[in-house]
């Protein structure tokens, strides 16, 4: 005859222990009723054993959960041919790979669209009512400039914050249009001695003073060779960008005087009687001369009528500055 031992869990042998009808005694792990005894065949003491009829109830319990999943099946198998087999780092393809999913959402008229993604894999995302263009600050998002950013490309309204630190330097000004503007101090480069800067002039009532420089113009106009009784007219000349003019040159005709003429449209001309032509006789002929300062008309000239029927010569020279 042997003796069956079991270890207990503080690791010491332990015979097994039968009944007084021969028995053996079972203590199922977890419960708190101590030891049981069941015989071979389970008949009376089914204390803690899986009977026919608990199988019967379980197997109820299966198939009312398999006849739910019937129509969740039949309901779901028009998608079947829309989910596709995905893969990514971490799991393979086949039958072990993810089920891909394309997102959509719905826009304003309530149409459907894909969400889209990047080339690298990234959400494409647009900001709901983002401003196009420029906004004021409140409806702007704030842009942070990089430490080692290069030169950008700014109109001087968005630049003015930054210049904050010359507000000392430039005064303000008012004007008969702006209430206020910006007074800036213009120089000009002067480069014959003595060089350097010099600040522009204005008159009191505010126009630019200029001092025009000028290039001396000798010409001799015009050699007027003029029949008896005519009348010998220089060309006119053109004081556009000049103030002085000297006209000077000789004549034949000694008797006759030599008139100014003046026009601001070289068309109608009249006579500038204050400028008097002086003549001084040479020989057969007079010389003469007369100078036209600060001049005020546009087209200047001279002109001489012989009245005693003799024909005469008129040489004309121009000098304007």
């Amino acid at each position: 005859m042997s003796l069956i031992f079991g270890q207990n869990t503080s690791n010491e042998l332990q015979p097994a222990q039968m009944d007084s009808s021969n028995n053996l005694k079972v203590d199922i792990a977890g419960t708190s009723t101590g030891a049981i005894t069941a015989n071979v065949d389970v008949v009376g003491n089914t204390v803690g054993l899986a009977t026919e009829t608990k199988q019967d109830s379980i197997i109820s319990e299966l198939q009312d959960i398999y006849s739910e999943t019937v129509p969740i099946n039949a309901q779901t198998s028009s998608i079947d041919s829309k989910m596709s087999q995905g893969e990514q780092g971490t799991i393979t393809g086949g039958t072990g790979g993810l089920q891909q999913v394309l997102l959509y959402g719905r826009d304003q008229t309530t149409d459907l669209h894909p969400i889209r993604i990047t080339p690298q894999g990234d959400i494409d995302v647009e900001i709901a009512e983002y401003p196009k263009g420029q906004e004021v600050m409140a409806d702007s998002f704030p842009v942070v400039i990089a430490s080692d950013q290069s030169t950008i490309n700014t109109s001087d309204s968005v630049a003015q914050g930054s210049l904050a630190s010359i507000d000392t330097k430039i005064t303000s000004g008012e004007d008969d249009s702006l209430t206020e503007a910006q007074q800036v101090l213009m120089y000009g480069r002067k480069d014959n001695s003595p060089t350097g800067l010099y600040a522009m002039k204005v008159s009191d009532a505010g126009a630019l003073h200029v001092i025009p420089t000028f290039n001396f113009i000798n010409n001799t106009v015009d050699t007027l060779a003029t029949g008896a009784g005519g009348t010998a007219t220089s060309s006119s000349a053109n004081m556009l960008l000049f103030v002085h003019l000297t006209f000077f040159g000789s004549s034949t005709n000694t008797s006759d005087p030599i008139i100014v003429e003046v026009s601001n449209n070289n068309t109608d001309w009249y006579e500038a009687s204050e400028y008097f032509v002086n003549t001084n006789p040479v020989g057969a002929n007079v010389n003469y001369s007369v100078n036209i300062p600060n001049v005020a008309g546009r087209w200047w000239r001279l002109k001489q009528t012989d009245t005693l029927t003799t024909a005469f010569t008129l040489i004309v020279n121009a000098s304007k500055k």
